[in-house]
């Protein structure tokens, strides 16, 4: 399992529903994602960027099908699954980066 951080941008139709009719948007994102397989950990408004944020835990695949219904929804007009991993394995990856450079040879710059 990774850990993503997912912006959606919501449509302007979305924003005017949730106007009209105020309603609990993470209750239903929780659904969605746990209908999946998905973990979500936080979930989050930006109003200045018209965007739902949220951080989750899941496999590609899970990530892909919650990636399909948001956009098939019409309520948003992009959706983007970052995948992110800790500080610590950052510098994990570093030191095999390290190991794997010293093996590379890069193509040469003629």
């Amino acid at each position: 399992m990774s850990l993503y951080w997912i912006r959606a941008a919501y449509s302007p139709q979305a924003f005017k529903g949730m106007i009209t009719e105020p309603q609990d948007r993470e209750a239903a994102a929780r659904a969605l994602f746990e209908a999946v397989g998905v973990t979500m950990h936080s979930l989050h408004f930006s109003v200045s960027t018209a965007e739902i944020v949220v951080l989750a835990e899941s496999t590609a695949q899970s990530m892909a099908a919650v990636e399909m219904v948001i956009m098939a929804s019409g309520a948003v007009s992009s959706v983007e699954g970052i995948e992110v991993i800790s500080a610590h394995d950052m510098t994990e990856a570093m030191k095999v980066a390290a190991a794997a450079a010293a093996r590379y040879a890069a193509p040469s710059r003629g």
